[in-house]
């Protein structure tokens, strides 16, 4: 993988600057640090700024995991062109009243099969539901346990996150493909997926994702790219901010004022 970071990286960001670019996020774990208790994630105060000067360059989006009211709760006065909920399965459209009857169906099956384990907990959203199991004593035991009580529910697409197993209803767009209808339908030419997790390989593979972005290496992952850490994304906001202010011709002193990443 390319360290985004690197001066070979930084060309990839100069060459995204050149054209119609569409820059899309993950949000947990890439633009805001992963938390104990997911309900407190938040991005910092710099990284939002940052954030809200990328989504003024370039047409930007966030596909998310979280259900899209939650999503644009923690994005206020970020210009977007997008925010899509429920790993690419709720895009602002009401959901089909069948998918919620299924997964809330699920999610008292699975609240049911953990009541008497509180570490564990059932997140229900509009499009698909978490199985939260970061507060577990032992995560190894709480991740089998998880895995095999939402695969024994019928007709669910299961798949892993962080700390998490995910279900959602078979068929629903994942986040490659809500990406690709997002692309089609803007004109964009390029196209930049910024993700962490295993819930992000689906646009890390997505034909549309031009250049995609891992936080954290990791061998196995179909992104081309990674950034060594989330405390980092400030660094890869301001170089795509200072590689379009560069391709703009705005001048030295007002790209300088958006910080130089240093090479790696």
């Amino acid at each position: 993988m390319i360290d985004i970071l690197s001066p070979d990286g930084i060309a990839l960001i100069e060459h995204t600057a050149r054209c119609r670019t569409l820059l899309a996020f993950d949000f947990d774990g890439t633009l805001a640090p992963l938390v104990s208790d997911y309900r407190e994630a938040a991005m910092r105060d710099t990284t939002r700024a940052l954030f809200r000067m990328v989504a003024i360059l370039y047409p930007s989006a966030v596909i998310s995991g979280r259900d899209r009211g939650d999503l644009l709760r923690r994005l206020t006065k970020i210009p977007l062109v997008e925010a899509v909920g429920n790993h690419g399965a709720e895009d602002g459209a009401l959901p089909d009243p069948r998918l919620v009857r299924q997964v809330s169906a699920w999610a008292n099956a699975l609240r049911s099969a953990f009541a008497d384990q509180p570490e564990i907990e059932v997140e229900q959203k509009a499009a698909s539901l978490a199985v939260h199991y970061r507060r577990a004593p032992d995560p190894v035991v709480a991740h089998s346990r998880a895995l095999a009580a939402a695969q024994a529910l019928p007709g669910a697409r299961v798949f892993g996150g962080e700390a998490a197993v995910n279900v959602a209803p078979p068929g629903v767009p994942d986040k490659g493909a809500a990406l690709e209808d997002m692309a089609r339908r803007l004109g964009t030419s390029s196209v930049v997926f910024v993700g962490d997790d295993i819930t992000d390989e689906d646009a890390f593979r997505s034909p549309a994702v031009t250049l995609s972005i891992r936080v954290g290496a990791a061998p196995e992952s179909a992104a081309r790219c990674c950034l060594p850490c989330q405390s980092q994304i400030e660094a890869l906001l301001r170089a795509f901010v200072r590689a379009r202010a560069h391709s703009a011709g705005l001048g030295e002193r007002w790209i300088d004022l958006c910080g130089t990443p240093k090479p790696r």
